[in-house]
């Protein structure tokens, strides 16, 4: 069972408790002094319940009535908002509990969200408040950029939106209730099939719109570089670097001390006679032994590695784990094998530092590649396995014995690949080193080569395309565009997302929990 489907067989379960208090109380004597009292109001009171029966009855059109923001010249109702608000509760939730397993939510969805601190100045209602406003501000500033351009939504976005509504109707379906009261046990009163349409249409449209204005601008390669050099050096300009850490150790009652001048001096030792990476990590391994002695539960049988290596570490990482080891190790001139005992930025010990690889960013080109992927479910099964690298093969001298173009190739990857894309076209792939990757980066490779490749996954048809562009050019246009366009963004803010609220709207939201 889904965790909406969770939801919801919990919220019909509260409503029968309400539905079976609420006969209770009406089947229930009233006492006379009630009765009394009853009588004297009986023209007022009867009005009140009047009115709150027509209120409950037309809940669902109250919350689509009133209004909650106003974002720009848009409204936004009190149903439409609870969406965005029980989204935002209910996206936090299933991150704690991916990452922990459930072992640690930060709030009690048992409780109530506005009596539990998020921050010294914020409940987790108001954060989820917040974060609901600052997510419908972005669609609908999207949204109406769009339209004031003339900007519409794909056929294939159109779909996409059906898709959503058909798989939401076929869980209604699963719970035998209609999708509308499905929707609103989910995402709250108000909630219908024709405002989560809307909602979904408008979600689409922001995004598609997001994509094309991230992807108008066109830099040079020049443009890169600069950006490179004066913005994202830090970012995108790594080292492989070996450390370990010598710190001063309080004494205690049962154990002796260590000074900041003793660790110096023991990490000036380690590093004494270090002329290579492989010398360096003996002696971690020496280091780490004789460490692990001194323990009581120290196991002889037990396996001591070496994890002083750090590969791929960027400059800002590095800088921000400590200034002193990132300035020492992207200092001028730093070259591998370089050997230093660096005084950590707080004073309290030292690094004893090797330099594998110095300054270095991922110049190499990426590549672009075909394939037509074989699926094998079980591949410590021999026999699975050997039928599909047969199908491999056969499939490879198939199109051998054709035109034996990369046009072919493509057309054979859409009829028979396991794995459906466009034409079996994957581009820009970046190194691994997996048995695939190392096919595709072989310094011999050349346009137009083939091969069978077994994976951990099953076989794979492969035709080179050739090379795409260098990988820091990928990452740095990456960043590049992504700053621009939240300059473009909030010039759009600026100009068609003013939020106004309205307290009494979102106070009307419901409950995620």
């Amino acid at each position: 069972m889904s965790e909406e489907q969770d939801k919801f067989e919990k919220r019909r379960k509260e409503a029968e408790k309400r539905k079976k208090k609420l006969q209770k109380m009406q089947n229930s004597k009233v006492k006379p002094g009630t009765k009394r009292a009853l009588g004297i109001a009986g023209g007022s009171i009867l009005a009140i319940l009047l009115v709150a029966v027509i209120v409950v009855a037309n809940a669902g059109f109250t919350r689509r009535m009133v209004t909650a923001l106003e974002v720009g010249d848009q409204k936004v109702s009190s149903a439409e908002f609870s969406y965005y608000y029980v989204q935002q509760a209910l996206s936090t939730y299933n991150m704690y509990y991916q990452y922990t397993g459930g072992s640690y939510i930060p709030f009690d969805t048992g409780k109530s969200l506005n009596k539990q601190k998020y921050s010294d100045t914020q409940t987790w209602e108001d954060y989820f408040v917040e974060s609901a406003v600052t997510a419908v501000q972005n669609i609908k500033t999207l949204v109406l950029a769009a339209q004031a351009e003339g900007f519409t939504l794909s056929e294939s976005g159109k779909a996409a939106v059906e898709s959503t509504m058909t798989s939401l109707a076929t869980q209604a379906t699963q719970q035998k209730v209609s999708l509308d009261r499905y929707l609103t046990a989910i995402y709250g009163v108000g909630m219908n099939e024709n405002l989560m349409r809307s909602i979904q249409l408008d979600y689409q449209l922001a995004m598609e719109y997001e994509d094309d204005l991230k992807a108008r601008p066109e830099y040079t390669t020049d443009e890169l570089e600069d950006y490179y050099q004066n913005t994202v050096k830090d970012t995108y300009t790594y080292v492989d670097i070996r450390y370990m850490s010598f710190n001063k150790v309080e004494a205690t009652d049962s154990t002796e001390g260590k000074t900041v001048e003793q660790a110096k001096a023991e990490a000036e030792e380690f590093i004494d006679g270090i002329i290579s990476e492989e010398k360096y990590s003996e002696r971690v391994i020496e280091v780490k032994t004789e460490n692990a002695k001194k323990s009581d539960d120290y196991d002889p049988t037990k396996e001591i590695t070496d994890n002083s290596k750090r590969t791929a570490v960027s400059a800002g990482t590095l800088k921000s784990l400590d200034a002193n080891l990132g300035e020492w190790a992207f200092a001028d001139g730093r070259a591998a094998g370089d050997v230093a005992v660096v005084e950590n930025s707080s004073g309290t010990g030292y690094f004893a530092v090797y330099m594998v690889t110095p300054a270095y960013r991922y110049d190499y080109h990426t590549m672009d590649v075909r394939q037509i992927y074989v699926k094998v479910e079980d591949t410590s099964d021999e026999e699975e396995m050997a039928t599909a690298k047969k199908r491999a093969e056969d499939l490879l001298a198939q199109w051998k014995s054709g035109a034996a173009t990369e046009d072919s190739f493509a057309e054979l990857a859409n009829q028979e690949s396991d794995l459906k894309s466009d034409g079996g076209l994957a581009q820009r792939v970046t190194k691994t080193d997996d048995a695939v990757g190392q096919w595709i980066f072989d310094s011999s490779r050349k346009p137009g080569d083939t091969a069978v490749v077994e994976s951990t996954a099953g076989y794979h048809v492969l035709y080179m395309v050739g090379e795409d562009q260098a990988y820091w050019e990928i990452q740095v246009e990456a960043a590049k565009r992504n700053a621009d366009y939240n300059e473009t963004y909030q010039a759009l803010q600026d100009q068609y997302g003013t939020v106004v609220r309205h307290d009494f709207g979102i106070a009307l939201k419901s409950k995620p929990f």
